[in-house]
């Protein structure tokens, strides 16, 4: 006869827990022993759990290929999409630590500093603030960058499919949306804005943008990137050239510093919020760039691709900023688009001293 053992065990699965300050960690409750990837300190911080290694690679993962390929043949990444080398892609890290979580809870703290602006403002009557002439500007040249904004957003997201890994793609990706996300905030406000100042039509706007001689420059540069098939050389194009001197012009000197000198405490909360984002973005492509650049490998051959991608892109980029000079003089209550140049010019200079970049471009004095 069998004897049933009538033992009662609280045994149920393991529970991952932290261990309360100055008592030891004991069980399941140690430190995971293994991970795929080495952490950029003694533990892998939440940002590299969460994104390294979500993205497969031939290089780390696979030993027989990838198993899709594209209709002509070519894997599901290919290291010929960019020109620039390094050891190992997947070292890369974003400084910012950026990642699903903390995008969303930035861009819904965005929106509503942006509702709560608008909301004050209606109750406590500072759409009165506005004069007549600084209202006729917004309904003309308000959700022109919107339109800018949108093709960077398809630029960056096109891009984001090619990069050779997660840490990469992860932030081209979010700042793709992150576009996206301030292109809308334009025109909504512009929507909010009726309510106070009539009609905000867009159409204009998109006219404005595809034929206004001062937007010309910016609208080809914005084109030209869509035909980038390097996404090194899109991240170089878009965030080492035209963000620190046009979208910086267009978003702070016109988007906050004019808005301002015309009694307008709201609007400037739609650009702050742009500039919030971009200062993510300069500090990713920053270590970027020095993270290609140092490779003990290939650094010198990058140094040579990145110093040719920003001979060809700068001059673009100052001629579309050059190009705005008379939205400048259309603001009601001047500002000196020579003193905007000039404080955007600084902090490129600083920016690309940052980046490693700095002797590589002539970025004017």
């Amino acid at each position: 006869m069998i004897e049933r053992d009538n033992t009662v065990t609280t045994n149920g699965p393991p529970i991952k827990e932290f261990a309360k300050e100055g008592k030891p960690r004991r069980g399941d409750d140690s430190p995971r022993g293994f991970t795929y990837f080495t952490p950029q300190k003694r533990r892998a911080t939440l940002y590299e759990e969460v994104t390294v290694d979500t993205q497969p690679s031939i290089h780390r993962h696979m030993d027989r290929g990838y198993p899709l390929h594209f209709a002509d043949g070519r894997p599901m990444y290919w290291d010929s999409s960019t020109s620039l080398e390094v050891g190992d892609w997947f070292d890369f890290r974003d400084p910012g630590a950026q990642w699903e979580r903390p995008f969303y809870q930035k861009g819904t703290a965005a929106e509503h500093q942006i509702e709560g602006a608008v909301s004050a403002a209606a109750a406590d009557h500072l759409f009165e603030d506005f004069s007549p002439e600084w209202v006729e500007f917004l309904r003309e040249h308000l959700q022109t960058p919107a339109f800018c904004e949108q093709g960077l957003w398809l630029a960056l997201a096109t891009t984001a499919r090619d990069c050779l890994s997660d840490t990469v793609a992860m932030c081209v990706v979010l700042q793709a949306s992150m576009k996206q996300r301030l292109a809308q905030a334009i025109v909504l406000y512009a929507m909010d804005l009726e309510a106070h100042f009539g009609e905000m039509p867009i159409a204009p706007s998109k006219q404005r943008f595809l034929t206004d001689p001062m937007w010309q420059p910016t609208r080809e540069y914005v084109e030209r990137l869509r035909t980038v098939t390097d996404w090194g050389e899109m991240i170089v194009a878009c965030n080492l050239c035209f963000e620190p001197v046009v979208g910086v012009l267009y978003r702070r000197e016109l988007g906050i510093r004019a808005a301002r000198l015309n009694g307008d405490s709201v609007t400037p909360v739609i650009a702050h919020g742009g500039q919030v984002e971009w200062g993510w973005a300069r500090s990713w492509s920053a270590e970027f760039t020095r993270f290609v650049l140092e490779d003990e490998a290939h650094g010198a051959d990058n140094r040579e691709r990145v110093a040719g991608w920003l001979d060809a892109w700068m001059p673009r980029a100052h001629d579309a900023a050059q190009a705005l000079a008379p939205l400048a003089d259309r603001v009601p209550t001047g500002i000196s688009f020579d003193e905007c140049s000039q404080r955007v010019d600084r902090d490129v200079r600083l920016y690309h001293e940052e980046a490693g970049v700095a002797e590589l471009t002539g970025v004017r004095a």
